[in-house]
């Protein structure tokens, strides 16, 4: 971290505001950005991909369609949540994502559902889920789908020519990212299903997918550290978040 200089009241106030009208230039720019993105065209979904949930009544299993995570609503967020099949525990970057995600009340009332995606079995993501008390969002399992091979959150060459960040494996290693070509990685991705106005009415559509540090302006742990002199203290490691419930008692007090 560079030194930071102990000033006065006044050196203070005309460093915040240098700072705060370069603040308020990138707020206007990502409004620009969000404008920009909601015009973006949209591709039809075709495939009929099936995912594995549980019923909230029932509690019991249930196959569900894509359209079926929409809930009767008009838009649908999908966090691709790194859970490889193989594994007894979702991705530590990920649960802080999940940590991450609010009450879904506000989405809903903009017509817009969410939904977490992984190849785990349902039975491993309920396990994780229950571990880390997450009640607030739906999480579903692609399992037997070739649904994450589509959306390019899961990388085989074996299972079709591997795509990430809308770079090839080619691409991807030429710039020393030869790990997102090989199995799970993180992304968001965003439908919409027609309503007669925008779209044929009841067909689905892609409008929208981000990778890598695309999303991680939704992870509010990310904005509030971003704040603070030191920063995210994140390092050349990458993130170096853990589980919440695995931190030790001396990482916790964070005297480190």
């Amino acid at each position: 971290m560079a030194a930071i200089q102990v000033v006065s009241p006044d050196e203070y106030r005309s460093a915040r505001l240098s700072l705060l009208a370069k603040e308020k230039e990138a707020t206007r720019a990502r409004d620009a950005l969000a404008a920009e993105r909601r015009k973006l065209p949209m591709v039809e979904v075709t495939k009929p991909y099936t995912f594995t949930g549980i019923n909230g009544d029932t509690a019991k299993e249930q196959t569900l369609t894509l359209s079926d995570l929409f809930s009767g609503r008009r838009q649908l967020i999908i966090y691709h949540f790194m859970f490889d099949p193989s594994w007894e525990a979702g991705c530590s970057n990920c649960s802080l994502m999940g940590d991450s995600i609010p009450p879904l009340h506000h989405l809903h009332t903009r017509s817009t559902s969410f939904v977490a995606v992984s190849r785990a079995p349902i039975e491993k993501i309920n396990a994780y889920k229950e571990r880390m008390g997450w009640t607030s969002f739906p999480w579903v399992s692609s399992y037997n789908s070739d649904f994450n091979y589509d959306m390019h959150v899961t990388g085989d060459q074996a299972v079709r020519p591997v795509e990430y960040n809308f770079k090839n494996k080619e691409e991807l290693e030429r710039v020393g990212q030869g790990f997102f070509s090989r199995g799970e990685q993180p992304g968001t991705s965003v439908f919409y299903r027609g309503d007669g106005k925008v779209g044929e009415k009841g067909k689905i559509y892609h409008t929208y997918s981000t990778y890598t540090r695309g999303g991680e302006h939704l992870i509010n742990t990310l904005s509030w550290l971003d704040m603070t002199p030191l920063g995210r203290q994140d390092g050349e490691t990458g993130l170096r978040f853990g589980q919440r419930d695995e931190y030790t008692e001396e990482e916790l007090k964070g005297l480190h």
